[in-house]
């Protein structure tokens, strides 16, 4: 199914410009014919033909091709270039919706030509974007991939929004052709939001009917029908057959995924009885493919064969995938109807067609890097031609003038080259002298923060050994204090000495092992409290952490301590959040306890050493401090960078 798939979405992928075929005349139709019809100048009546037979060319190709060929024959001048390329976009542009690709690349590999001769980079672009979408239609994946990537630099630079929303398009039809599903929605979504910018109801709708295919590919098919209905929205702004029959034929894919096939099969019918009156035989075939297909799910087999039978009867353009298809369902039909032997003959021609496809993609590809070399050695050879000629013609006179030159030239050469030599021994003997003492005072530092971190563990240890021997309450709290705020300290030089980097401190890995610290001081756990740390992306030196991390030990532990009482009835929790912008630092310490008056009654003090501490080090950092009591306490300290 999804190569299925994928194929339907190059189909659509092309339909990219202009307007719809099947659309009534308009006034501006009109306006155009009554120009040519009533001019007096020539110039007036030349750029009414040419404006018309580009609005036209998938409104009616049939006509625009009879306009093409009225410019050729009666009206521009053969010599004015930039007339025949004009006209010679409208001939392309016709034929490809006529469906006889193989011409259309024919005149835009013309144009393509000529506009690089002239480095034209523009029209380089587009012609090139031309030629990548149909090679790419037609199965030649290196020829495609090398155009669309050459119209897409072109366009990065100096194309339009809408050149630009439209090769982005054009790139992700590529990349869902050569499996690549993810890139190719990523691809298409960025599409969708250029067009969304531009508000270009006919790329919106285009958009949207390819993510329906892919997100039906990937399984979502919720996804899929949301961006099939947004097609459908936009085809009411921008009513054309020729979208409507992609909107039925692709709504009926996703149907069949989903499994409903009676839905799909009526789908299909629609997108049918659409494209049988349209000029595309390519879309044509694509229909009479599903019917088949569906009429094999549904055992309706006679008229599946009869269907995909059609698909052999079309020469307008030349799909070996369409072929392909065709055999293999035919093979699957055969074989379930009981006819063996028609079903093996299928099978073979499907695993014929399967070579015949990997054979052509070969050559191509061996023709193309055969012709770049030849090409190259070519021009080579050229080169080496013109310089023996210029060599040659060179008087008699200068050849000793030039030898000499040629020799002192060396000498100096020679110079600077020995010169270079001694120049760079030295500064590589300087570069390992350098980087030996940095790896020297790498390790030295990894030692440092390892011994720092020890000893601070120590003492935290010593402290809280301590504390078991101590039988007085408050004495037992200020040892445990003081042990949370060495530990703090410990914390923070064993995030230097395990990280990559020896002089910057991560702080959300740092918050989070010294939160977690505090909470097994006081005998909690995660399922006791509730903990939200946000630090993310954050990171500072090692002299503006010290204080931040006493800071944190200080109101957190706090909260543990008094924001809860043992009637509380909400589960404990506190936030714990750090940001920075282009001037200053905020840190944030909220909880859901009974606030902060209650709090500091319950404390005994206004000034206790905790809240001494945490002024003293604000002050330090020249910090501002801010708290609100609303459902909780919130300290809010804004520290300058």
């Amino acid at each position: 199914m999804k190569i299925y798939l994928r194929c339907l979405i190059l189909c659509i992928a092309i339909s990219q410009f202009g307007y719809g075929q099947d659309a009534a005349p308009d006034a501006y139709q009109d306006s155009l014919q009554t120009v040519i019809k009533s001019a007096k100048q020539s110039a007036d009546k030349k750029e009414a033909y040419f404006l018309l037979g580009e609005y036209l060319v998938q409104r009616d190709p049939d006509l625009a091709e009879q306009i093409a060929n009225t410019l050729k024959n009666e009206i521009i001048d053969a010599n004015d270039s930039s007339e025949v390329r004009r006209t010679n976009y409208i001939f392309a542009a016709s034929h490809r919706w006529q469906g006889d690709y193989k011409t259309a690349l024919e005149y835009y590999d013309g144009i393509y030509s000529y506009s690089k001769r002239q480095n034209d980079s523009i029209d380089i672009a587009k012609s090139a974007h031309f030629i990548g979408t149909i090679s790419m239609f037609l199965g030649n994946n290196v020829e495609s991939q090398n155009k669309l990537l050459e119209a897409a630099k072109i366009y990065d630079k100096i194309g339009s929004a809408k050149q630009q929303a439209r090769i982005n398009k054009s790139l992700a039809s590529f990349y869902l052709n050569v499996d690549q599903l993810e890139k190719g929605k990523d691809q298409y979504l960025k599409a969708l939001t250029q067009f969304e910018k531009l508000n270009d109801s006919m790329g919106l709708a285009s958009v949207n009917a390819n993510l329906g295919m892919v997100y039906t590919d990937l399984g979502d098919y919720e996804k899929a029908e949301y961006h099939l209905m947004k097609q459908k929205e936009y085809n009411v702004v921008f009513p054309t057959l020729r979208e409507m029959g992609f909107h039925h034929d692709f709504l009926g894919l996703l149907r069949q995924e989903q499994g409903r096939l009676d839905e799909a099969y009526e789908e299909h019918l629609k997108a049918l009885r659409i494209r049988e009156n349209l000029s595309s035989t390519y879309n044509l075939c694509e229909s009479k493919i599903h019917m088949g297909e569906i009429l094999i799910k549904l055992n309706r087999y006679n008229e599946a064969i009869s269907h995909l039978e059609d698909v052999f009867s079309f020469e307008e353009h030349e799909s070996l995938n369409q072929e392909q298809r065709a055999y293999d369902l035919l093979a699957e039909a055969y074989e379930k109807k009981g006819d063996y032997k028609s079903a093996l003959s299928n099978f073979k021609e499907y695993t014929a067609m399967n070579d015949s496809i990997y054979t052509k993609e070969s050559i191509e590809i061996i023709a193309e890097k055969d012709a770049r070399y030849n090409q190259q050695k070519k021009d080579a050879e050229i080169a080496i031609l013109n310089k023996e000629k210029e060599l040659s013609e060179t008087k008699l006179s200068r050849s000793r003038a030039i030898v000499i030159i040629s020799l002192i030239g060396l000498v100096l050469l020679g110079i600077a080259a020995i010169a270079l030599l001694k120049l760079n021994k030295k500064i590589k003997k300087k570069n390992q002298t350098i980087t030996k003492a940095l790896e020297d005072r790498e390790l030295l530092l990894h030692e440092t923060h390892h011994r720092v971190k020890n000893n601070l563990q120590m003492i935290s240890s010593l402290l809280n050994l301590q504390s078991k021997y101590v039988n007085d309450k408050d004495v037992y709290e200020v040892l445990q204090k003081g042990r949370n705020r060495v530990q703090s300290m410990a914390l923070l030089h064993k995030n230097l000495y395990v990280g990559e980097d020896l002089t910057k401190v991560d702080i959300q890995e740092y918050f989070e092992g010294l939160v977690n610290s505090i909470l097994t001081s006081y005998n909690k756990s995660e399922e006791d409290v509730s903990l939200n740390i946000e630090a993310h992306n954050l990171k500072m030196d090692v002299e503006s952490v010290i204080p931040i991390g006493l800071i944190v030990n200080e109101l957190v532990t706090n909260s543990l301590k008094h924001a809860f009482p043992k009637d509380w009835t909400s589960k404990p929790s506190i936030n714990v959040e750090m940001e920075e912008n282009s001037t200053d630092y905020t840190l944030k310490i909220k909880d859901n306890g009974i606030g902060m008056d209650d709090l500091v009654e319950k404390s005994g003090s206004e000034t206790s050493f905790g809240q001494r501490l945490v002024r003293s080090l604000s002050q330090k950092l020249k910090a501002t401090i801010n708290m609100t009591n609303h459902n909780g306490t919130e300290v809010s300290i804004v520290m300058p960078k």
